[in-house]
């Protein structure tokens, strides 16, 4: 049902007549935009949404890079230290592994030493679309850190490990 030339279905704050960039400065944002939890997930959703846009053309997941990347560094690295390393669930990184092994980026292999332990290692194909992937990735980051001085960099890199270490 249309009231005053606008859809029923519209904002409040659009059929109240106030401009939409001034939406943001009420109703309870000032004290959103002061807690730590708010500001640091809109920058993960804002560097989520980049990646997806910027990297693997929207094919590839931060997390399976992740992955890629610690399988390329730490050859046999088990699903436990995955699981640790990326604070998941061992669910979570079984079902990752089986889709990243499924697409052929990895494999898995039984460990000499303990027969319980599987490690992931890369396969040529994978080496091959980490490569490619590190491009994007460093495009991608570029794109945000350049919005920064190399000391302030390292002083919110710093900030942000102090959260989960």
């Amino acid at each position: 049902m249309k009231r005053q030339g606008r859809t029923a279905a519209e904002p409040a704050t659009r059929r109240s007549g106030r401009a939409p960039e001034d939406a943001g400065t009420a109703g309870g944002m000032p004290m959103l935009q002061s807690l730590l939890g708010f500001n640091v997930r809109r920058a993960q959703v804002v560097l989520s949404r980049d990646f997806q846009k910027q990297v693997g053309q929207g094919k590839v997941r931060p997390v399976v890079f992740c992955i890629l990347v610690l399988a390329e560094a730490q050859p046999g690295i088990a699903q436990v230290d995955l699981t640790r390393k990326l604070a998941l669930d061992k669910a979570s990184v079984v079902a990752l592994v089986d889709r990243i092994e499924g697409a052929g980026l990895v494999e898995r292999r039984r460990s000499t030493l303990d027969r319980r332990r599987q490690g992931l290692f890369l396969t040529p194909l994978g080496l091959q679309r980490l490569k490619s992937l590190k491009d994007d990735v460093a495009r991608h980051e570029r794109s945000f850190q350049e919005r920064y001085s190399a000391e302030e960099l390292a002083i919110l890199m710093g900030l942000l490990r102090r959260l989960y270490e």
